[in-house]
């Protein structure tokens, strides 16, 4: 029952887990966040939910007087037919669904599995969730909350249902993705999974750890009355080290 989001979150954090030697090299798992970027959650919950309101549908059918007029028996055979249907292709609703599908059980899989004890949670501001999820990690070991912590951005909602949406409100750009840019007229849709192990620094260069890079400064800005209520801005700004990206 669990949605793709979270067995990616999972995949990935255990790969930056991996690439820092965890657990060969220690963490201590009570000092262990996991902060993750998500919006939308992933496309599980759209299924369950038109499981969930079949019965409307089907009452929808029958009152419809072309169908009251066939026979009981065809009328029985098709209701049948549709609601098994339905049913064969879509997992049934039990305690395991919600958990299934919720966004903030995306980083609470990964604290599960690895049994990290630190705050878990999912951040979303739209395309700004994993930047949103930075400023949170960031934020949170400058004020001594934890000592490491497993952050980014999970996305997995490229449904029917986020596209047709997405289009109504002109969100979506029909020529391609440029980013600030003159032309740009919307955005491009994508999915996946990125996944940081982040330290203080003062911490990394005690423990010996591999440094990729080094988070210089993080911010975020909304415009208020501006161009409208979706528009936020967050900005990270980083430095390359020791030649890796």
């Amino acid at each position: 029952m669990m949605d793709q989001a979270q067995q990616w979150a999972i995949a990935a954090s255990y790969q930056a887990l991996q690439d820092y030697g965890y657990p060969a090299r220690p963490l201590d798992p009570n000092r262990v966040a996991v902060i993750f970027g998500n919006a939308n959650a992933g496309e599980g919950h759209y299924r369950t939910t038109f499981r969930i309101l079949l019965p409307e549908y089907l009452d929808a059918m029958t009152s419809v007087p072309e169908f009251s007029n066939l026979p009981p028996e065809v009328q029985e055979s098709i209701s049948k037919g549709v609601l098994n249907k339905i049913r064969s292709g879509i997992p049934q609703i039990t305690e395991d669904t919600m958990p299934g599908e919720l966004s903030n059980i995306i980083p609470g899989r990964v604290a599960n599995i690895f049994n990290f004890t630190g705050p878990n949670y999912v951040t979303d501001a739209a395309c700004a969730s994993s930047l949103a999820a930075l400023q949170g990690a960031v934020s949170g070991l400058l004020d001594h909350k934890f000592d490491a912590v497993l952050t980014g951005g999970i996305d997995r909602s490229m449904g029917p249902e986020s596209y047709i949406k997405f289009s109504k409100i002109g969100a979506l750009s029909a020529e391609g993705s440029r980013p600030y840019a003159d032309g740009a007229n919307g955005f491009v849709m994508g999915e996946g999974a990125v996944v940081f192990l982040l330290k203080r620094l003062e911490d990394a260069e005690r423990d010996g750890d591999k440094i990729y890079a080094l988070i210089r400064g993080i911010g975020g800005s909304s415009d208020g009355k501006g161009k409208g209520i979706t528009a936020r801005i967050l900005w990270v700004k980083s430095v390359q080290l020791n030649g890796h990206g």
